[in-house]
């Protein structure tokens, strides 16, 4: 049977109209457009947008930039949000309700300090109330911190991306990979927390390395959240680029095996349109796979 993917996770920018510092430097300092996408050899028919790390000047431009793209297969859109800002947020979050498909917001933590994780419980309690979700991008030595924060705010759903971005090269079995795996555990344990498979190249630096770790860390994954709260996502440009970089197929290949063909549904689709489009069908009574 043939499932079309939704890609859970893509960026798109261009830096001639929108100012991204952090591609000052890079590869990626170019116009990278959704007709560029890599959509696995055409078998992913939706996507969804993840803010790419504008400026925060540019926050609801980016935002407003794509929701007007010409972008076919664009299905939501996770925009920026201070959440430290509770004050100012509100209007913030107004201006993104009236563009179409921003279902959720994403403010970067990982380049932060974990002191300040606490400091964005009201922004997440706002976003809350407003019925959207958060995508919670962390490094694996900022996971405890993070389930710290989510404690706080136990209403609002929460994506994990990139699996936390664990220590791919050590190995899910080196002191780095176990403090990770237990981690991980206690953020699956949370209802309404679902958590993207995607990310792992750009976090590998040796490609023998990755084809001897990734699968483990995959599989604890989806152990700790099962299928039905675990999506899969390209993180295109970034994955496609740094670390050891990849096409898009060759990681879908690589996370049907792990998966199985009985769960896959739910991985390769089911389990993005249940946290981003359809709400109010995620089971917060429950927890584990």
């Amino acid at each position: 049977m043939t499932i079309g993917l939704v890609d859970a996770h893509v960026h798109v920018w261009d830096p001639a109209r929108h100012d991204y510092p952090w591609l000052n430097g890079t590869d990626l300092r170019r116009p990278m457009l959704p007709a560029q996408i890599d959509r696995a050899d055409g078998a992913a028919t939706g996507m969804v947008f993840v803010q790419a790390g504008a400026a925060p000047h540019d926050a609801l431009a980016e935002a407003t930039w794509v929701a007007r793209s010409d972008w076919p297969e664009l299905i939501a859109i996770v925009a920026d949000a201070d959440l430290r800002a509770a004050a100012k947020l509100g209007p913030h979050l107004d201006a993104l309700a009236e563009l179409p498909r921003v279902v959720g917001v994403r403010d970067l933590l990982q380049d932060d300090s974990t002191d300040s994780f606490a400091e964005r419980a009201d922004g997440l309690r706002i976003i809350a109330e407003r019925g959207l979700s958060f995508d919670a991008c962390v490094r694996h030595p900022q996971l405890d911190a993070l389930v710290a924060l989510l404690e706080r705010v136990p209403d609002v759903t929460v994506i994990l991306d990139h699996l936390g971005k664990p220590p791919v090269d050590a190995g899910i079995d080196s002191p780095a990979g176990r403090r990770w795996s237990d981690a991980i555990m206690r953020v699956a344990t949370r209802p309404g927390t679902f958590v993207k498979l995607s990310g792992l190249t750009a976090e590998s630096s040796d490609p023998t390395a990755f084809d001897r770790n990734a699968d483990a860390f995959v599989e604890h994954a989806l152990t700790a959240f099962g299928p039905q709260r675990t999506m899969l996502g390209s993180d295109w440009p970034v994955s496609a680029t740094f670390g050891i970089g990849g096409r898009f197929i060759d990681w879908v290949a690589r996370v049907r095996r792990v998966v199985g063909e009985r769960d896959w549904p739910e991985v390769a689709q089911a389990s993005a349109r249940r946290a981003y489009l359809q709400p109010d069908l995620i089971d917060r009574g429950s927890v584990g796979p």
